[in-house]
């Protein structure tokens, strides 16, 4: 997280202005992450120690290209609380 970090620190995107390959490539941390976080009941990316990246989550989540385009927040927590227990129930079981 800190190479990211470093590359990211001063710019809106990977690509500067505009969302570029990289954002691409990396976008999933922006969406998946923070509901594996919220499941997980854990924090991977400390806000205030990686604020560039926490900046690039916002800037990139709320691109309309990308907003319009990502599943429903509230059907993924859904879907990986049920993974999880599944998940618990075979390991106890």
């Amino acid at each position: 997280m800190e190479k990211i970090e470093e590359e990211i620190k001063g710019k809106k995107f990977f690509g500067g202005d505009n969302i570029g390959y990289l954002d691409i490539a990396l976008g999933w941390i922006s969406y998946w992450l923070p509901i594996w976080e919220e499941v997980g009941s854990m924090q991977i990316i400390d806000p205030l120690k990686f604020s560039a990246i926490t900046a690039w989550i916002t800037n990139f989540l709320t691109h309309p290209v990308i907003k319009d385009n990502l599943p429903p927040r509230d059907k993924m927590l859904v879907y990986y609380n049920l993974r999880r227990c599944q998940f618990c129930s075979t390991q106890h079981g």
